[in-house]
């Protein structure tokens, strides 16, 4: 995020509070004409308080500029009211507008002054950014407020959200980003959600576990499951449908799948699991354990094992080649793939082992060569 650039009519913040409390009675709002008594900052909660009278009655092109006057004033607020201050208005700027409206976004660019506008190491930065999101996630414009987790640490870097407030947001941004269509970026959020807990507080994140799982089970675009299971949230759903479900997914084929769906028909429709999506997964994930094990599978073999119909295996097939999974050839005169290459659904501990192995086979082999290299360079006397 990039901060923006707003000036603002050179007067004291006093006369500044008058101008806006005229404005605001101009429009209908119930407002005293004179100053509160209590000072400036009872003025601005109540100037505050009335400010949805702009949205709804105010001149499209005075809207911003007045609601940015509010922020010209609560930033040099030096109190123990600024906090309160800064929270009210962030509630009104998220509540006041209407939806289907230029509103939105015009709250949106006022709450980014807002957050640019205080210090870094102000607590209310995140507050202001909590509601960005909320705000963001209604009018479709999540990318302007968000890049990844990573971007958003390093925002808040001078003083970073407690664990609590972090998991809080991450859920918003999940939610927020589902509804702009993101949901690449909501999976990673909510995988991100889940390394937050520890094994003494997993209990409290089952929800969320959860709510990931479905996602990704739901997720037409994603077949490898198994970076779940070791997250801490999940490890305590063990014994729950939901995780057997998931482990099936993971190391399982149709046929165990379909043993699952006869057993837990009453689950999966609660869970709003679309059966015949899941069906059509646990295939390609069959056709991807079978292509691991035989360097060639014979239509014969894939429409039985995966119950289709003879007229629809090849189709299945170039269906399952576009997930990348699996590079094949197509023999149709032989009437079978011949398999070039095939993820891992799962890495097993003998499976790392495998990797590390050959890593360090190679790695003995490049020395060799360079020795060998460096011998040839040698002048010979």
């Amino acid at each position: 995020m990039e901060a923006e650039l707003t000036s603002f009519i050179a007067c004291s913040p006093g006369e500044q509070c008058q101008e806006l409390r005229e404005y605001m009675r101009s429009l209908g709002a119930e407002i005293a004409e004179t100053p509160s008594p209590k000072g400036m900052e009872d003025d601005l909660h109540k100037i505050i308080q009335v400010s949805d009278v702009v949205f709804a009655r105010g001149a499209p092109h005075d809207i911003e500029s007045v609601l940015n006057g509010i922020v010209s004033v609560v930033i040099i607020v030096e109190s123990d009211a600024s906090d309160g201050l800064v929270l009210a208005f962030c509630e009104k700027l998220a509540s006041a507008w209407q939806p289907d409206t230029k509103h939105g976004l015009i709250a949106l660019k006022v709450l980014r002054l807002l957050f640019f506008s205080l210090s870094e190491r102000s607590a209310m930065r995140y507050h202001v950014y909590y509601h960005m999101v909320e705000v963001a996630g209604r009018v479709g414009a999540m990318a302007s407020v968000f890049t990844n987790t990573g971007a958003l640490k390093k925002t808040f870097s001078a003083r970073p959200p407690s664990p609590e407030q972090l998991q809080k947001l991450y859920r918003l941004l999940h939610t927020s980003l589902l509804a702009s269509r993101m949901s690449e970026d909501a999976y990673k959020v909510m995988l991100d959600l889940l390394a937050t807990y520890t094994m003494e507080n997993a209990s409290q994140a089952r929800e969320d576990a959860q709510r990931c799982i479905l996602a990704s089970l739901s997720d037409p675009n994603i077949f490898l499951l198994d970076h779940l299971l070791p997250l801490k949230p999940v490890k305590f759903l063990e014994g729950n449908p939901i995780h057997d479900l998931l482990m099936c997914a993971v190391y399982d084929g149709l046929k165990e799948y379909m043993s699952f769906y006869a057993g837990h028909k009453e689950f999966m429709n609660k869970m709003n699991l679309d059966h015949a999506q899941l069906t059509q997964k646990m295939r390609v994930l069959s056709l991807i354990s079978m292509a691991e094990k035989n360097p060639e599978v014979s239509f014969s073999q894939i429409e039985r094992d995966l119950d289709l119909p003879a007229e629809q295996v090849e189709r299945f097939i170039i269906d399952a080649l576009k997930t990348r999974l699996l590079t094949a050839r197509i023999d149709q005169a032989g009437r079978k793939v011949v398999v070039q290459a095939a993820v891992k659904r799962a890495l097993s501990k003998p499976h790392w082992v495998n990797i590390r192995d050959t890593l360090s086979r190679w790695k003995a082999s490049i020395h060799h060569i360079k020795e060998n290299l460096h011998e040839l360079d040698t002048p010979q006397n």
